[in-house]
């Protein structure tokens, strides 16, 4: 019982990395976001994608790249 507890343990801890992985990147690009957000309002598309898309991507890109780098 006690290595199955600590085993479950051990994954709740493995998957709570990923999330604030993922938690760091989405509050960070949102919150830089409106400081941004004027440079890449326009109906111009790249590959059929919004510019307000690939400039969220583009943020949450360097986020990760940043957190991971500084991890």
């Amino acid at each position: 019982m006690k290595k199955w507890l600590m085993r479950q343990y051990w994954r709740i801890q493995q998957s709570q990395a990923m999330i604030g992985l993922g938690f760091w990147t989405a509050t960070i690009t949102l919150l830089v976001w409106p400081y941004v957000r004027w440079r890449l309002e326009s109906d111009e598309t790249i590959l059929l994608i919004p510019m307000t898309y690939v400039g969220l991507i583009g943020i949450a890109t360097l986020v990760l790249t940043i957190v991971l780098l500084a991890g």
